[in-house]
């Protein structure tokens, strides 16, 4: 089973969105809220939301300081991965 983390910010406008897609497929996924972690650490620098599987970027992209991730995929996309 992949370890899969999804980062957002609280109030992205996106991030439920993608969080029912993992829910409706039955993804158990660790939810990093950004705002809440220290400086420096290193899931500050994602786009949200972004999805991570064993350390790939399946959704969303690295982003210095953080920010939106747009176009969101389908279900059909994260069946596919």
């Amino acid at each position: 089973m992949k370890k899969v983390k999804f980062i957002y910010f609280d109030g992205c406008p996106n991030a439920q969105k993608i969080m029912n897609i993992l829910s409706e497929l039955g993804v158990v996924f660790e939810k990093i809220e950004q705002t809440s972690l220290p400086e420096g650490n290193q899931f500050k620098n994602y786009s949200s939301p972004t999805v991570i599987a064993d350390d790939e970027i399946i959704f969303g992209s690295l982003a210095d300081g953080g920010g939106c991730s747009l176009n969101l995929p389908t279900i059909d996309f994260f069946k596919s991965k």
